[in-house]
């Protein structure tokens, strides 16, 4: 396939979604699991001291004994999922990667855990199940544009019981303040991401 290169560095208009399956796309999903697997890179999950971390937060805050059932929006290869399931939660996973989604189901029964996953794009999911608590964890609802996160918002709560929970995680106001925009290029001899 031949790219533009001119086109492609371009910058996009801010939440163009892209023409292609990104999410499917036999390289870039090799490379994004991967990713998420490395217990030392922040670049697909967070490090796993952070997603431990979290969890112990999570136990705490909305325990298991009172919101059982969650589900875990955008699981990717079920890292969360599977440190949330061993604190006594069933957990449900959806995600729009098919090869993240196929390793958490592979990576589920090797574990023991109960945990059921589902390939589906969260802006269109339907479950036929509700919920005591959904996550979105790592900034996916940052990634939005207003009309996906009102979408996407609506999904959740179409999927949530009476009395239901929902934690996110955002980027706090310092973040932004500090954050600043560039490129970078490598040269990634051996296939690298």
């Amino acid at each position: 396939m031949f790219y533009n290169l001119k086109e492609s560095l371009e910058k996009p208009a801010l939440y163009t979604k892209s023409k292609e399956a990104f999410w499917d796309d036999e390289y870039i999903s090799k490379q994004m699991l991967k990713a998420h697997l490395d217990p030392d890179v922040s670049g697909a999950s967070r490090k796993l001291s952070f997603i431990e971390q979290s969890v112990s937060w999570i136990k705490e805050k909305i325990p298991a004994q009172t919101y059982p059932e969650l589900l875990d929006i955008g699981c990717g290869p079920g890292i969360y999922a599977e440190k949330i399931a061993l604190e006594n939660y069933q957990v449900t996973g959806v995600d729009f990667s098919k090869r993240s989604i196929d390793y958490a189901k592979k990576s589920a029964q090797q574990h023991g855990l109960a945990n059921t996953y589902y390939y589906q794009d969260y802006l269109a999911m339907d479950l036929k199940q509700s919920f005591d608590l959904a996550t979105l964890i790592y900034c996916d609802y940052g990634a939005l544009s207003t009309k996906d996160r009102q979408t996407l918002l609506h999904n959740i709560y179409q999927h949530l019981k009476q009395g239901g929970k929902l934690l996110l995680d955002v980027f706090s106001q310092k973040f932004y303040q500090q954050f600043q925009e560039e490129q970078k290029w490598e040269n990634c001899e051996n296939g690298g991401f």
